[in-house]
C-alpha cells in the first residue's frame, strides 16, 4: 500500500516538507496571529490531502473502506479550517514547560519516528511510510499540536486523530503498517496531557487570543 501510494504522489513527498516545517516554525515563534489560524489551516490541508490522495485515490481502489476513511479525512480538513475562522482560536506555542515536552515528543515522533520505523523494519523506498502524507503520521502531528494549545489543550482538536488511533488495528492487520502501533500509546499520552492541563482554559482571566482578522 505504501509503495503504491508513494509511486502515485511522487514527487509530492518533497513538497510536504513545507507545511510541516511551517508548523514547527509557528509553534516555535508562538505569536498569536500566525499560530492561531496558520497552524489550524496547515493541519486542515494535510488532513484533506490524505483524504483525497491516500484514501480516495489509492486505498479506495482496493477496498471500500477507503471511501469512508477518505470522507472522514476531508471532513476533518473542513473541521480544522472552520476552527481557524473562530474569533478566538487556540493559541499554539512551544515554551519551556511540561506541555511543550509532551507536544514536542508526539510531534517529533509523527514527523521523524513514524517514517523512521519503516527503515528500521528493513523497508526501502517506495515501500516506506511518508510523514505528513500518511494518516498515522498526520494523526500524531495533530495530537502533538493539540497538546501545545494555550492556555490548555482542547479535546475537540483531538477528535479526528483519536478516531484513527482507535481504528489503527485495521491498518496493522490489513496492510501491515506496523508504525501505527505507536498511535495508541501516543493517544493515551495526549489524553493524559489534556486531562492534566485543560483546566487552565476555565481559569484563564481573558480570551485565548487577541481578536484579529487576516
Amino acid at each position: 500500500m505504501a509503495a503504491r501510494y508513494n509511486a502515485y504522489i511522487e514527487p509530492l513527498q518533497i513538497l510536504i516538507y513545507i507545511p510541516t516545517l511551517l508548523i514547527f516554525v509557528l509553534l516555535l515563534r508562538g505569536t498569536k496571529q500566525d499560530t492561531s489560524r496558520g497552524v489550524l489551516l496547515l493541519l486542515a490541508a494535510e488532513w484533506a490531502m490524505i483524504g483525497v490522495l491516500f484514501f480516495f485515490n489509492v486505498m479506495a481502489t482496493v477496498h471500500w473502506v477507503g471511501h469512508v476513511a477518505g470522507a472522514v479525512c476531508v471532513a476533518a480538513g473542513i473541521y480544522y479550517a472552520v476552527a481557524a475562522s473562530f474569533s478566538f482560536p487556540p493559541h499554539f506555542h512551544w515554551r519551556r514547560d511540561n506541555p511543550t515536552l509532551v507536544s514536542l515528543f508526539i510531534v517529533a515522533f509523527g514527523a521523524i519516528g513514524y517514517p523512521g520505523v519503516s527503515w528500521l523494519l528493513g523497508r526501502e523506498y517506495p515501500a516506506v511510510t511518508t510523514y505528513g502524507l500518511m494518516p498515522g503520521s498526520v494523526s500524531l502531528i495533530t495530537l502533538g499540536v493539540a497538546v501545545s494549545a494555550r492556555p490548555g489543550p482542547r479535546f475537540w482538536m483531538m477528535v479526528p486523530p483519536l478516531i484513527f488511533a482507535l481504528t489503527s488495528f485495521a491498518t496493522i492487520a490489513w496492510w501491515d503498517i506496523y508504525e501505527d502501533y505507536a498511535l495508541l500509546p501516543c493517544m493515551l499520552l495526549a489524553l493524559w496531557g489534556w486531562k492534566l492541563w485543560h483546566g487552565k482554559n476555565t481559569e484563564a482571566p481573558t480570551k485565548d487570543t487577541i481578536r484579529f482578522d487576516f
